[in-house]
Parts: C-alpha cells; structure tokens; sequence
C-alpha cells in the first residue's frame, strides 16, 4: 500500500537520496506546506527519505539511508517516498511505510533547504563546498523549476515510465514569472520533449537569460538542433546533458535506442561544446556481454556519469557485492556514477 501525504499527520522531514527530479517534487510540496516541514529530524514525526531506484545500488543507499534515521531517531515515523516507494516488487523493512511522491505544481522553490540533499554515495570524497563541475555536484546548486515529468520513451533498461507516473507537461505560461525571479535555472523533466525544450529557448531569448537542460533525450535534442545551437551561439545555454547511454551500435539496438539519433545527438553536443557550452551525458558499463570502448564520449563530454546495468531483481547480498565492486574499490574512482 501506498500512503498520499494527506493522510499522514504531524510535522515531516525531508531528506533525498535521489536525482534532482525527485528533490524538486519534495521542494515544491514542501515550499506549499511550510506548517508541515521541519529542517531538524529530531523535531520530525515522521523522516521522509526521497528515493531512488535506478540501480540496486542506489536502493542499498535508500535502505541504509532509512536505516541510520531510524536508528538515530527511534521514536520517528520511516517513510519511503520517491521511486523506491513505487517499486512494490521489492520488499522493504518492516519499519519503513510506502508514500507517494508528494509535490505541489507552479509551486515557487523559496527556499531549497527544507529538502536535505543527501551527499552522493557514488562520490566517497565529496565536499560541499567544491566547484559546481566538480564530481557529483552537476546541477546541484542552480533553481530546479519544475517542467515536468514522466517518461513516454520504451527503453528497454529503464522504468522511468512506470515509477514516476503519468507523463505531465507543465503550462509555461504559470512558470514564466518562476522563470523571471530566480537565478540560475534548470529545466527539471523527466524527459523533456521537443515542443518544451523549443519553448523555453524561446523563452530564454527573449529575457536574454541563460538556463541549463538536463536529460534531453537524442531524438529531441536532434529535432531541436537549431534552437539549441542558436541559443548557444547567444551564450544562453549554460549546461547541456543529453544522456546517450552507449555509442556501440550492437548495444544500441539491444537498448532499443536509435544508433542514428545517437550520432546525431554527439554530434550536436560536440558543435555546442565548441559554442562554449559545458556537455554532459550518461551511459551504462557492463551491459551484458558486451566489451564497450568508451573513449570517444570520454574524450567529447566534459562530464560523464555512468550506471552498471542492473537486471531489476532486487537482492541485498547481491547489491552489497555490487557496491562494493563499483563504490569502494579504488580502480573505480576515477569515474562519475550517478
């Protein structure tokens, strides 16, 4: 069972261990019900972990997660929100309770600090105050204004789809005052599509202020290549993250992803490079059999996140192993993971 915010009573802490998508959900509802929201767990009824499933090693994080809150605050109810919570295949402890992803559409973010944002666990040196490029910082500190979200892609790796919901895309007539106000803007959707990303180029020409994009999928990137690069060539696209996933061909395919929107995407993103745009992408190691060479996205994008492919079957003694062999050993952390 899944429990809607409604129907939980008492004061909520906010803690996310998840993508920017899921922390701009947890801000707008929480900006909307500031009697609600308390920032020291310790005064919290109830401990919300916004979470992610992306990977069995980003569910071990949600789980240890909620486990340390639990165990430091006892008397705290433990939620599970986010995408783990959609995942009623997997079977949580007893102590944690399911809740629906809470948010607040055309809600204003004021204040970014009633949602704690979890240090990510991919990056064992992080520090909050390193640059803004700086591993697991990408996009962490500008405005996320919310667009979107959902999926209506089919990919064969992902359950974007199904954990987040009905696609929604937001009017930009109610965010373009958001848009005004604050600094610093990141386009937040799932997965953009063509009619908002030529949308908001437009919008970004014509109060000649920069915005950054993130998980612009090949074939939108590619449908919206003049847009783009005319913004760029404005200096009005700050950060450009369109996720690939894999330039093998044979890999592609096996995604069920274009290999022809994908060169085309590489393409696009190397001709914004050269406008002074900073590029970033995603892609998936270890896809089954496959022995991929990644050095030509390496040596195109300036920030590389990367994902081992995960088959969807949670198992902890198999997720721990995992962690251990992607997170913790030393030849590993020369890469991004997100």
């Amino acid at each position: 069972m899944i429990n809607k915010i409604t129907e939980i009573e008492g004061s909520c802490f906010f803690t996310c261990t998840a993508c920017m998508s899921v922390w701009a959900d947890a801000l707008s509802w929480a900006n909307a019900n500031l009697d609600r929201v308390v920032t020291n767990p310790e005064e919290a009824d109830n401990i919300i972990i916004m979470s992610c499933q992306v990977t069995d090693l980003a569910i071990l994080h949600d789980l240890r997660t909620a486990e340390r809150y639990h165990k430091k605050y006892p008397k705290a109810r433990i939620f599970i929100s986010g995408c783990l919570a959609a995942r009623e295949d997997i079977e949580l402890p007893i102590f944690i309770i399911r809740l629906e992803t809470p948010r607040c559409n055309y809600q204003p973010i004021y204040s970014k600090s009633l949602v704690k944002f979890e240090h990510p666990f991919w990056v064992p040196d992080f520090k909050d105050n390193d640059d803004e490029k700086a591993d697991g910082h990408l996009f962490r500190d500008m405005y996320p204004l919310r667009i979107g979200k959902g999926c209506t892609g089919s990919c064969a790796y992902c359950t974007i789809r199904i954990i987040r919901g009905a696609f929604e895309e937001y009017d930009i007539e109610k965010l373009e005052a958001e848009f005004i106000r604050f600094p610093d803007i990141l386009l937040i959707a799932d997965s953009p599509t063509p009619s908002q990303i030529r949308q908001w180029c437009r919008i970004a020409t014509k109060y000649g202020k920069p915005i950054s994009v993130r998980n612009v999928e090949p074939a939108v990137a590619y449908q919206c290549h003049d847009e783009l690069v005319a913004l760029a060539g404005n200096g009005l696209l700050k950060i450009f993250h369109s996720p690939i996933q894999s330039s093998d061909e044979a890999v592609l395919i096996d995604m069920r992803r274009s290999v022809t929107m994908t060169k085309q995407a590489m393409l696009l993103a190397g001709l914004l490079k050269s406008l002074g745009v900073y590029i970033a992408t995603n892609i998936i190691i270890d896809y089954k059999d496959v022995q991929q060479d990644f050095a030509d996205i390496y040596g195109l994008y300036h920030y590389v996140s990367w994902n081992p492919l995960w088959d969807g079957v949670w198992n902890r003694e198999v997720a721990e192993r995992r962690f251990e062999k992607y997170i913790n050993r030393a030849e590993c952390r020369d890469k991004l993971y997100v």
